[in-house]
């Protein structure tokens, strides 16, 4: 029988590695000046942030029922809780972006080149943030994970941020984006 967290486990992988392959496609057609790619790019941002719909909204349930199971802190799962919520409104802005790309250029060659960069390095971004949400989502049930103090070379240089972004209560952060917003 599936529940909530089995069900969440399955659709979490799709955001993650899905975003990842959409960017090497968007870098593909970059590198060899393929708008038509670039506008498939584009396509699939907004299937991949439709997708993550469902991942995003399983989480809860999976939440309540993972808390009443011996061993799983609260702490981690807020953490992770947490997470999502910039991981997810961060895919849903980037799909968002495309889809008014697609529909106000409606041609590949119409789109800017400055466009397609901005939306790059948002989905470079989403990234960052999908990787972080699922190696918290994995310390809900995988201790090892967090087991060493480690960095991986190439985590070095986000090492502050997340530092930053784990240790400011998600009310605190959410607030701040909220006032850099409309100031």
């Amino acid at each position: 029988m599936l529940t909530w967290a089995h069900i969440h486990l399955m659709l979490n992988h799709i955001p993650v590695i899905g975003i990842g392959v959409v960017i090497a496609f968007l870098l593909a057609g970059r590198a060899r000046g393929s708008r038509e790619l670039e506008w498939v790019s584009l396509q699939m941002f907004v299937a991949l942030a439709l997708l993550t719909i469902p991942v995003y909204f399983t989480g809860s349930p999976a939440s309540h029922q993972m808390r009443e199971l011996p061993g799983v802190a609260r702490e981690t799962i807020q953490r992770h809780s947490s997470a999502a919520d910039f991981a997810f409104a961060t895919v849903e802005a980037l799909g968002a972006l495309s889809l008014g790309a697609l529909v106000r250029f409606r041609s590949p060659a119409a789109v800017p080149a400055r466009l397609t960069t901005a939306l790059l390095a948002l989905a470079l971004t989403a990234l960052g943030l999908m990787i972080w949400t699922a190696n918290l989502g994995g310390r809900i049930r995988h201790p090892e994970i967090g087991a060493s103090n480690t960095v991986p070379r190439y985590g070095t240089l986000l090492l502050p941020i997340v530092k930053v972004l784990q240790e400011t209560p998600s009310h605190v952060r959410l607030q701040t984006l909220h006032e850099g917003y409309y100031s």
